[in-house]
């Protein structure tokens, strides 16, 4: 496949999270710079378990969407595989499917959440403690609880024959899942791939960022304001609950059968910090992602006119994802801001909810601003976010993800009409 003639591209999109799972809406709220849900609540709440085990920070958010089984379309034999986040994932699928219109026989599925169902690992120790006897465990335990769950659940619920895997890479494993499903099409080894991540609300997974003090504790009274990226008085991030899918193919493919494009996956770069900190964000890492993307895109930094950041609202996260900014750009201000004071942060699932979110903006000619985000940290003053609702012409944008150990993620994003020779688009 000759990349600059037949371009990789995305045809169809699923969101789910706390704001539902209505993409349009959700959309039009971020356009408004409105995170609060549609019925009026704010997007985050007290979590009855974080209450209940005694939790420092108490609000999350929650998708509360119907994951049985007649709502899911699945059989009993289906069912006993499939933990709540392959529930999550294969609804965010089926809506990416359902406005792609295509078959989901020949896909490739790239679909990951950052752990196994932590339930069946809960269980099984709970049944063998209990009675010390391996005859307890159900046969539907491995399928469950193996790393690949998601991906495995979706091709046999989808019924694809194509290639599947669930790659992990803490909160950029979503956009690597993206990457890694691009590659597969641009390499002749997939025509079209579902791609995704999903994470969800889990109380050991909960209890763990809550001991290591990522999130954030002075809100439990204000969840509104939970998720504040940015902000002088940010304290640390707010776990969403969600998944993110997207339908990818060649451009040729799509524009054949008539399909709607709703973004191109111009190039991306992927970088580890190399500095020795697990937990510690090294700006020099995001920089070489946002370097090797743009690379790989054969674009220059003055191409870009967005990046939706990873901007989880920690103190040392923020500010070192905006001085990779500083660098990189020069003296030039590119407008970004972060989604996650609207949606918390969904982990695995970050990197396709904002890419598709990012998309959104690109083909609307808008920015959604960072909430929350006043006042403003001092340090960003001078190269300061996005804080109210921008319109503003986008051909190129860039949605960044990084995670624990230095993993680092970059998308380049492009307007979907790019080499439609009727097109009107920005410069």
């Amino acid at each position: 496949m000759d990349f600059a003639k037949d371009d990789v591209v995305v045809t169809g999109a699923g969101v789910c999270c706390n704001l539902g799972d209505d993409r349009a809406a959700i959309e039009a709220q971020l356009r408004r710079g409105d995170n609060l849900r549609s019925d009026g609540a704010p997007p985050f709440s007290r979590w009855s378990v974080a209450e209940a085990l005694q939790g420092r920070c108490l609000v999350t958010g929650r998708y509360e969407g119907d994951l049985g089984d007649a709502a899911l379309g699945i059989k009993k034999a289906q069912s006993r595989f499939m933990g709540r986040a392959a529930r999550i994932a294969l609804r965010a699928s089926r809506a990416a499917l359902a406005e792609s219109g295509r078959e989901a026989r020949d896909l490739a599925v790239v679909f990951g959440s950052g752990t196994g169902d932590v339930e069946t690992h809960v269980d099984i120790q709970q049944r063998l403690t209990a009675g010390s006897d391996m005859r307890k465990i159900p046969p539907s335990a491995i399928p469950r609880l193996m790393a690949s769950t998601v991906s495995a659940n979706l091709v046999n619920v989808l019924e694809s024959t194509g290639p599947s895997l669930s790659a992990t890479a803490a909160c950029a494993g979503g956009t690597y899942n993206v990457v890694i499903a691009a590659q597969m099409i641009q390499s002749g080894h997939a025509d079209a791939a579902l791609a995704g991540g999903v994470e969800i609300s889990d109380a050991h997974f909960f209890s763990g960022f809550d001991a290591m003090g990522a999130y954030c504790r002075d809100s439990n009274d204000t969840p509104a304001r939970a998720s504040r990226p940015y902000a002088a008085d940010r304290a640390g991030f707010i776990f969403g609950e969600g998944a993110g899918a997207v339908v990818l193919e060649r451009r040729s493919a799509a524009e054949a059968r008539g399909a709607t494009i709703l973004g191109v996956i111009r190039g991306w770069g992927l970088s580890s910090d190399g500095a020795g900190e697990m937990v510690a964000p090294d700006w020099r890492g995001a920089r070489a992602a946002l370097a090797s993307a743009l690379r790989h895109a054969r674009l220059r930094p003055e191409d870009i006119g967005y990046v939706n950041t990873h901007g989880t609202s920690t103190p040392l996260g923020d500010v070192s994802e905006v001085r990779a900014l500083r660098d990189f750009f020069g003296g030039r201000r590119v407008p970004y801001s972060s989604t996650k004071g609207y949606t918390g942060h969904t982990i695995t699932a970050a990197g396709v909810i904002e890419a598709i979110f990012t998309m959104a903006m690109v083909r609307g000619g808008w920015v959604a601003p960072s909430v929350h985000a006043t006042p403003l940290d001092p340090e960003l003053l001078d190269y300061p976010p996005v804080t109210e609702p921008l319109d503003v012409a986008l051909r190129f944008a860039v949605s960044n993800s990084f995670g624990f150990g230095g993993t680092n993620a970059s998308l380049v994003l492009e307007h979907p009409d790019v080499g439609r020779p009727d097109a009107t688009i920005p410069a």
